[in-house]
């Protein structure tokens, strides 16, 4: 009575054992993936109250968004106008005053040097204080 084991027979045996433990393995990967989809599903009925509300909420708060982003737009909209009319505002003053530089104060500068020269011929070489 003797037995005798071939090689496919070892070979079929073995992948049999093989094809257990992957089927075991899954099992288990299977179980965990059930434990886990539990205790989401029980998160999701502890909140289903606030996540109702906030589904609901999200379109008002949509429509919040636009309005702000339209007032902020409308509002950039002033803001540069304004800040073009100070530009011109800005370059006009400063016409006026290099206008007035050049119209009133050199002439003005002109006149005391004038002043300056006439009073030292007149005071003969004495240094007084000056104003220019």
């Amino acid at each position: 009575m003797g037995a005798t084991i071939t090689v496919g027979e070892l070979l079929v045996a073995l992948l049999a054992l093989l094809g257990v433990g992957v089927l075991i393995y899954l099992l288990m990967a299977l179980i965990k993936i059930n434990d886990a989809l539990k205790n989401i599903q029980a998160v999701v009925y502890k909140n289903e109250k606030h996540i109702d509300e906030s589904l609901e909420r999200i379109p008002r708060v949509l429509e919040n968004v636009e309005g702000i982003t339209s007032h902020v737009n409308q509002s950039m909209e002033h803001v540069q106008s304004t800040v073009e009319n100070v530009t011109e505002m800005t370059d006009y003053v400063t016409d006026v005053i290099h206008g007035i530089n050049e119209e009133v104060v050199e002439p003005v500068k002109d006149i005391f040097k004038i002043l300056l020269m006439l009073q030292s011929l007149f005071t003969g070489g004495k240094k007084k204080k000056k104003w220019f």
